[in-house]
């Protein structure tokens, strides 16, 4: 018995209750659904666009200028991370991987402090590759190059593993801790 060549309806697919209930939480009273507004039943056709633009049509959730990833907020974080990496290597007598790894800190704390929303993503992304390229640098800037290449050829993956881990997770509580820093600002305290 041959399976059936008919398309499969998506009208009872439970994926898509689920992805209409995520972007309704993630609009979060920036604007109405279709289905609160009382659109009529002619929106459901143009589903699929709305799905790419998100509930309130104004961004996708990756792009340019996307909720969960924006290409912007990557390259600022990238940009900022590094220079706070390159900084920080430059300090006397701590720079090294611990002024680097301050300076990713740093880096990630700053941008959670200006950045009006929440870029975790694009934060740990940036820190990650700038803990990486750290980790790799630091061995062949060490002694002879052809020891430092031979070292990386048979250490060379867990190392820069080692490494983004270590970025990743600094940027990430450098970024949480900027975040709350400036939502304490910002709120007025009860007294």
């Amino acid at each position: 018995m041959q399976p059936s060549k008919e398309p499969e309806s998506s009208e009872g697919d439970p994926m898509d209750d689920l992805d209409e209930l995520l972007d309704d939480d993630l609009a979060s009273g920036e604007g109405e659904s279709d289905a609160d507004s009382g659109a009529p039943a002619a929106a459901e056709s143009s589903a699929g666009s709305a799905r790419s633009t998100g509930s309130t049509g104004e961004t996708g959730r990756i792009g340019v200028s996307g909720r969960w990833f924006s290409a912007k907020a990557f390259a600022l974080a990238l940009v900022t991370v590094a220079v706070g990496a390159f900084a920080g290597s430059l300090i006397p007598l701590i720079g090294g991987t611990v002024g680097t790894t301050g300076g990713v800190f740093l880096a990630a704390f700053l941008l959670g402090l200006v950045l009006s929303t929440r870029r975790y993503v694009e934060t740990g992304i940036a820190g990650a590759a700038a803990g990486a390229v750290s980790a790799v640098t630091s061995v062949l800037g060490v002694g002879f190059l052809p020891i430092g290449i031979d070292y990386l050829s048979q250490w060379g993956l867990p190392l820069v593993a080692v490494g983004g881990g270590v970025g990743l997770v600094l940027a990430l509580l450098g970024h949480y801790f900027g975040r709350d820093l400036r939502t304490g600002l910002s709120q007025d305290i009860e007294g």
